[in-house]
């Protein structure tokens, strides 16, 4: 009988959102190495060279990233090392050694000036330091790798890390009105939904850009909030009371240094038409996560 070999596939910002779901998804299916910030200085561009040569792997996947805006705004020299040259030293070697490298983008990169729902020929426009250094990574890992894959993703939630599903959630449960965003419209994606479909993108042939995401409609922060606390009712986590939300105004955050784009609806064209997948629809994904998490709390009891 011939002996079966796992593929190898590393996995940087292991410890992230989308990382944390990629370890512990993609184990069952292949070998993975898991990169922390411990084990990478993505700052260290001279170091990446020698860490990657030395293991031996079929495929990367980048979902490390400096991604606060104000944190790139403050520090553009450190987000431009971080988001832009070390994914491409990673699509280098990665050339080198014939692997396939799938490097985690943003809807950010889009213009998002117009309400339009936006496909991968979409103009892009890089409107602030994080989106511009993300938009130079797209180009210089397409250049230095053929085999390489620009998986653009929005508004995720998952077991990695608290995000905006677990404020909405913790802003209710704590009797506290919520105020949130109105006017800035994208699309939600559960992270364990993206994993396996990330997974058919790297086994496929597929190259360039992708649109990593569920074929919804665009919601405004708020309204992705009404949605959550909906499912949560359901689910009996919180009390029939839809009025515990008020709607703010993207141009009234004054803690928002940085311009952030308001319209990045992705459709996932050719998700669809070259690879027939599709992401499980992102209110299902809530549905699971917050089960996961009710389940997870009685067990900790």
């Amino acid at each position: 009988m011939a002996a079966f070999f796992m593929k190898k596939i590393v996995i940087t910002g292991a410890k992230g959102l989308l990382g944390e779901a990629c370890c512990r998804l993609f184990s069952n299916d292949y070998e993975v190495f898991a990169l922390t910030r411990a084990d990478i200085d993505l700052a260290d561009i001279d170091q990446l060279p020698g860490l990657l040569r030395g293991m031996e792997f079929d495929y990367l996947v980048n979902t490390a990233a400096m991604s606060g805006l104000e944190h790139c705004l403050d520090e553009p020299e450190l987000a431009k090392k971080v988001n832009r040259d070390a994914p491409r030293v990673m699509a280098e070697i990665c050339h080198e050694r014939g692997a396939k490298m799938l490097q985690v983008s943003t809807d950010y990169v889009l213009d998002g000036r117009e309400d339009v729902v936006h496909e991968e020929s979409s103009e892009t426009r890089g409107s602030c330091v994080y989106s511009a250094t993300k938009l130079a990574a797209e180009k210089l890992v397409l250049e230095a790798c053929e085999n390489s894959v620009i998986g653009r993703v929005s508004w995720l939630f998952g077991r990695g890390r608290a995000t905006f599903v677990d404020q909405v959630m913790n802003t209710a449960l704590a009797g506290e009105r919520g105020s949130y965003i109105s006017d800035k419209y994208s699309v939600p994606n559960f992270s364990d939904f993206l994993v396996p479909v990330m997974g058919r993108v790297l086994e496929s042939n597929i190259q360039g850009i992708v649109h990593l995401t569920n074929n919804s409609e665009a919601e405004s922060w708020y309204s992705y909030a009404e949605k959550i606390i909906g499912i949560a009712i359901n689910l009996g986590m919180l009390n029939d009371n839809f009025d515990i939300i008020d709607k703010n105004k993207l141009d009234e955050i004054s803690f928002f240094r940085e311009e952030r784009p308001r319209y990045t609806a992705m459709r996932p064209k050719r998700l669809s038409e070259e690879l027939n997948v599709e992401v499980g629809n992102w209110e299902e994904g809530v549905r699971c996560y917050l089960k996961q998490k009710s389940e997870n709390s009685l067990t900790n009891k």
